[in-house]
C-alpha cells in the first residue's frame, strides 16, 4: 500500500504565500517537440470525479512519462472559457513513496501513486504563479489551489461488441457492433494518443467493416472515416472509456455519407471480449 497522498509541488514555500512568479500564458510555452517512449494517459479534474468530457476546472488531459527518479507531462488545460494550448511538464519521482511533481509555466501539481491503477488519486493542483523548473524571474502576489483527482487511463488495444440503438429515429433498427482499438505507446504533442480501428456495424457499415483513425484524450475517444464523397468524416464516433479500458460509451456515431442515406444517430455500450 503506497502511503497517503502528500502534495509536493516543484514551489518553494514562499510561492504559497504570495511570493511567486507571473503567470504566463499558454503561448508563452516552448513549442512541444514530438514525444519519444512509453507514456501514461491521464485525465486530471478539479473536484472529486472524472466525467467525460471533463465539466469542472480547471482540468487537464495528456500523458506522463517516468524515467527514473524524472517525470515529464504534456497536457492541454481545459478551462471554462475554452482550451489552450498543450504544455510541456517536467518534475520529479520518488519509487520510494510513488511521490509524483509536475510543474510548467501555468500550473503545477503533484499526486501519490495509487495502490491499484486506473482509480482515483487526490491530485493537488496549483495555479497562477508557478515556478518551472530552471527559471529566474519577477515574483507576483497571485496563485490558486484547487483540489483535484486524477486518474491513469489503461491503453485502448482490444475488441469491444455490444449493442447500438438509433436515438434519434425508429426508422433504423439497432445492431450488434464490433470496434476494434489499437493505440499507439507515443502520444501527439498535444498529449493526446493516436487511434486506430475497425468498425463492423450493419446499419452504417453494411456486410464490410470502416476503418477509423483518431484520438483517446483521458477518457474521451474521438473517431472518424474518410471518405472521398464527402468533405469531413464520412463517418464519426464520439465515446468514452472507463479507466480500466474495458468498457467503451459510444456517445455518438453519425454516418454522413450520403451513399448510405442513413439519417441515424447510434449509442450504447461495448464491452472489451
Amino acid at each position: 500500500m503506497k502511503p497517503g497522498f502528500r502534495l509536493a509541488l516543484l514551489l518553494p514555500v514562499a510561492a504559497l504565500v504570495g511570493c511567486a512568479l507571473p503567470s504566463t500564458s499558454a503561448t508563452d510555452s516552448p513549442s512541444s517537440p514530438v514525444p519519444t517512449g512509453n507514456w501514461t494517459n491521464w485525465q486530471i479534474q478539479a473536484g472529486t470525479a472524472i466525467t467525460s468530457p471533463p465539466n469542472t476546472y480547471p482540468s487537464f488531459l495528456g500523458a506522463i512519462q517516468i524515467q527514473s527518479t524524472q517525470a515529464s507531462g504534456i497536457f492541454t488545460t481545459i478551462e471554462a472559457t475554452g482550451t489552450s494550448t498543450a504544455e510541456e511538464y517536467s518534475g520529479t519521482y520518488v519509487a520510494s513513496t510513488g511521490d509524483v511533481t509536475l510543474a510548467t509555466y501555468g500550473f503545477g501539481f503533484g499526486y501519490t501513486e495509487p495502490a491499484t491503477l486506473y482509480t482515483l488519486t487526490p491530485v493537488g493542483v496549483v495555479g497562477g504563479c508557478v515556478y518551472p523548473p530552471g527559471y529566474t524571474g519577477a515574483e507576483c502576489l497571485a496563485i490558486f489551489a484547487s483540489p483535484s483527482v486524477g486518474v491513469q487511463i489503461a491503453p485502448l488495444n482490444g475488441t469491444y461488441t455490444g449493442t447500438l440503438t438509433a436515438i434519434n429515429t425508429t426508422l433504423v433498427s439497432s445492431g450488434q457492433a464490433t470496434l476494434t482499438l489499437s493505440q499507439s505507446a507515443t502520444p501527439n504533442t498535444d498529449g493526446s494518443f493516436p487511434l486506430t480501428a475497425t468498425l463492423t456495424f450493419v446499419p452504417v457499415s453494411g456486410s464490410g467493416t470502416d476503418p477509423l483513425t483518431g484520438t483517446v484524450s483521458g477518457e474521451g475517444i474521438s473517431l472518424g472515416f474518410y471518405s472521398t464523397a464527402v468533405v469531413g468524416p464520412a463517418i464519426t464516433l464520439t465515446a468514452s472509456t472507463n479507466p480500466a479500458g474495458t468498457q467503451i460509451t459510444v456517445l455518438s456515431l453519425v454516418d454522413d455519407d450520403p451513399g448510405m442515406n442513413l439519417d441515424a444517430t447510434f449509442a450504447g455500450t461495448l464491452t472489451l471480449q
